[in-house]
């Protein structure tokens, strides 16, 4: 009997690391299919990249600025910026609050950071907006569908990024019913 339960208890333990190995596995390709990618394309000014992680169909949403574009329109306007010859890289970074996900749609919460030098003193300003962006999976690749931010009347401050989660940290922002 001892050695039944000790066979069930190891099969019990492989099952929930396979699982949670899996788990890793679809946030990561999350990660690195959209924020990696967009990181890099502000990084890089690499209009082509940045593109790519947007469906052809995306709606941009800016709580702020009170617009809504189609996805033509609003990465037409990166395409000038990013072309002119003083655009600078701004890095960009991602924090979550939230992730609820389904096989083919995610819906991320979260706040962004990025990060401007100074030419003439080299001195770092942050800029802080909270976003949401509604991810659908295409041909196995995740592509922005809906994308709206805003900085919330400018609430949003390095205290809003410093509580949130690293994307890394999933199982602190992901809500799923299977918990």
């Amino acid at each position: 009997m001892a050695k039944l339960k000790s066979i069930l208890f190891i099969t019990l333990l492989c099952f929930n690391f396979a699982i949670t190995a899996q788990e890793e596995q679809i946030h990561q390709k999350i990660n690195d299919d959209i924020y990696h990618n967009f990181s890099k394309a502000f990084e890089t000014l690499d209009y082509q990249l940045f593109s790519s992680i947007h469906s052809k169909d995306m709606i941009r949403i800016s709580g702020n600025g009170g617009e809504i574009k189609d996805a033509a329109t609003y990465l037409e306007g990166y395409q000038k910026r990013w072309s002119d010859a003083n655009s600078k890289p701004a890095p960009i970074d991602f924090r979550l609050f939230e992730r609820i996900l389904s096989e083919s749609v995610v819906s991320d919460r979260g706040i962004y950071r990025v990060t401007y030098t100074n030419d003439s003193d080299n001195q770092k300003k942050y800029s802080y907006g909270q976003f949401h962006l509604l991810l659908r999976l295409e041909n196995d690749t995740w592509k922005i569908s809906i994308d709206y931010d805003s900085n919330e009347n400018k609430s949003i401050d390095k205290e809003s990024y410093d509580t949130a989660f690293p994307l890394s940290a999933y199982k602190k922002h992901w809500k799923s019913h299977k918990k």
